[in-house]
């Protein structure tokens, strides 16, 4: 069995696939994991191939409990939130400090067992020895059920519910190393209306828009909700440095002093613009995740 399997990964769409030879598994917010025990030695694998055991204790002590003394596992190590949803802050945060007590990992492919190869084997074979295996378990790592059935509607289900998405693969795909059309992601956006606090200049033409600084109205105070540097043409971005420098000021305008260094090369406007932004969730500071912005909302 090799030290280290580079992972499938799955292509990212805007629209799920269809189809009986799709399946379709909730896509989970958090880190990729693989597990590797060979002769009894187990090891937690970063998606590049970092030793990541002494992060994830409970994913640790519950590898240790499987009865296969050889065996590779791809998953998602994640933190649930009170609401069961993956709390991706709050992961983010302890595997930053360096161990994460109460993170588990969603198990969903079996590519070594026994020190036999199963990645030519179909996906759905490959999911029921992994359901086998793990049936024993109570705790630490969960087995990925997947569903059947039209992947645009499961799709409308899983944003309805709060989830990040899903990943819909081909029941009979093998398991292939890097970017795979026989596996598809599919990710629910959310979008919001943010206040413009500043602008960048864009690197390559000082007259257009690099990025907008944006902010939210919080419990009466105007908060820092990061910044959008996607999503507009060159024209628009011209448009709307324009338009903001008419309305530039020296001093940040959030209700608590921010430096610059926060924002470099930011240029503070009156906070009378605001934004529509479509995200992927918040990082432990409240920032926004991968924003695109979307419209002009309305000028005060």
């Amino acid at each position: 069995m090799p030290t280290y399997i580079e992972p499938c990964l799955p292509k990212l769409v805007e629209l799920a696939p269809t189809g009986e030879r799709w399946i379709h598994e909730i896509k989970h917010d958090g880190y990729r994991l693989a597990v590797r025990i060979d002769a009894g030695d187990v090891r937690l694998l970063s998606r590049r191939g970092l030793n990541w055991t002494s992060r994830f204790p409970l994913v640790d002590q519950a590898a240790r409990e499987l009865r296969q003394k050889s065996v590779y596992i791809d998953g998602e190590v994640v933190i649930d939130g009170a609401d069961g949803i993956s709390d991706w802050p709050a992961l983010h945060a302890c595997a930053s400090a360096g161990r994460c007590p109460g993170a588990s990992l969603w198990a969903f492919d079996l590519l070594f067992l026994g020190g036999n190869d199963l990645r030519a084997l179909p996906l759905v074979e490959r999911k029921r020895m992994l359901a086998e295996i793990l049936a024993p378990l109570t705790g630490g790592i969960s087995y990925v059920e997947f569903l059947e059935g039209d992947g645009r509607t499961i799709f409308e289900h899983a944003c309805a519910l709060g989830l990040e998405g899903i990943v819909s693969k081909l029941r009979d795909s093998r398991y292939r190393s890097g970017k795979s059309d026989a596996w598809r992601k599919t990710k629910c956006e959310q979008r919001s209306k943010f206040v413009v606090a500043g602008f960048i200049p864009n690197s390559g033409n000082k007259r257009a828009v690099g990025a907008l600084v944006l902010a939210e109205l919080i419990g009466g105070e105007l908060k820092p909700a990061g910044k959008v540097g996607t999503g507009w043409t060159m024209k628009l971005a011209t448009e709307l440095a324009a338009a903001l420098e008419i309305i530039e000021q020296p001093e940040a305008p959030f209700t608590k002093p921010l430096l610059r260094k926060a924002f470099p090369g930011v240029r503070w406007v009156r906070p009378i613009v605001t934004v529509e932004v479509a995200y992927r969730g918040r990082t432990g500071d409240g920032l926004l995740r991968h924003p695109s912005f979307k419209a002009v909302a309305s000028v005060q």
